[in-house]
């Protein structure tokens, strides 16, 4: 069996301050800062979807039969119910976990896991996985939001804390994907479903953020905001397009990845070399 190679990564268990008050403006710019609380509600749906996705392979030999992909795969689901747990508590301390209960995102996920084969949910996990790095890159770290010092620290700390694993995230989905497929048709698929069912979800989520801030003129609001984020995204085609590449794997054929994740797990308070396991 062909050994998969991946990043050595850890769980990094962090106490963070969450004693907010839910007037509070932590992000004085707008559109970022309904971005990322509707990235926030979206996280635990999200979170539990990937998890799920990467459980189906649990007992499959190309886990099974690899000692350390499997503590690899183990560490990787024990970081997500972290990011879960935490961003439920984010959420609760600015007042719009309501937002996330009451949407139709969790409902959608649990019917992707359902209805599809494992191969294509894992399929769709690892391009969640490579939408949420592009996101990271394009929006986060390209425009220095991670060290704005006008945004409250609490908050960026649960977001810079969960973006350096997320990074780390991303290889693990994307190499288990290349092991078991190499084709055009999953990968469209998995974008497919992620446009037509996970993509409408997230719109919603940001309409009713938005609405909590400006109830008569929350749909206008939201379409500039959205406008001015696609301006961050357009710049980034090349990074997304790369998860349609069959022979895509993240260590030996993304390279170019890596110098960017050593630099951004610094920036984001993680001083540590990355290693490669194989």
């Amino acid at each position: 069996m062909n050994t998969i190679e991946a990043i050595d990564f850890h769980s990094k268990k962090v106490d963070f301050d969450l004693n907010l008050s839910t007037c509070e403006a932590w992000c004085d710019t707008r559109h970022m800062r309904v971005f990322w609380e509707a990235v926030s509600l979206i996280t635990p749906a999200a979170e539990k979807y990937i998890m799920r996705s990467v459980l189906a392979y649990k007992n499959d030999p190309i886990i099974k039969d690899n000692a350390w992909l499997k503590i690899l795969v183990d560490e990787f689901i024990e970081q997500e119910r972290e990011h879960t747990v935490v961003h439920v508590k984010l959420n609760k301390a600015l007042g719009i976990n309501d937002i996330g209960e009451n949407s139709n995102l969790e409902k959608t996920m649990r019917g992707l896991t359902s209805n599809l084969s494992i191969l294509d949910n894992l399929a769709i996990a690892a391009a969640l996985e490579h939408l949420f790095f592009s996101v990271i890159k394009l929006t986060f770290i390209d425009t220095g939001f991670y060290k704005d010092e006008t945004v409250d620290k609490r908050v960026l700390d649960v977001f810079k804390w969960h973006w350096c694993e997320e990074l780390e995230h991303h290889s693990v989905t994307i190499s288990l994907l290349s092991q078991l497929d190499n084709s055009y048709k999953t990968r469209i698929g998995a974008a497919f479903n992620i446009v037509s069912k996970f993509i409408p979800d997230c719109w919603k989520i940001i309409l009713e953020v938005e609405k909590l801030y400006s109830p008569t003129h929350y749909r206008f609001n939201a379409t500039v905001d959205t406008l001015k984020l696609l301006n961050y995204f357009r710049k980034g085609v090349g990074v997304s397009s790369k998860f349609f590449d069959p022979t895509y794997d993240v260590i030996p054929a993304g390279k170019w990845s890596w110098s960017y994740i050593e630099q951004w797990r610094k920036s984001l308070g993680v001083d540590e070399e990355v290693k490669v396991r194989s």
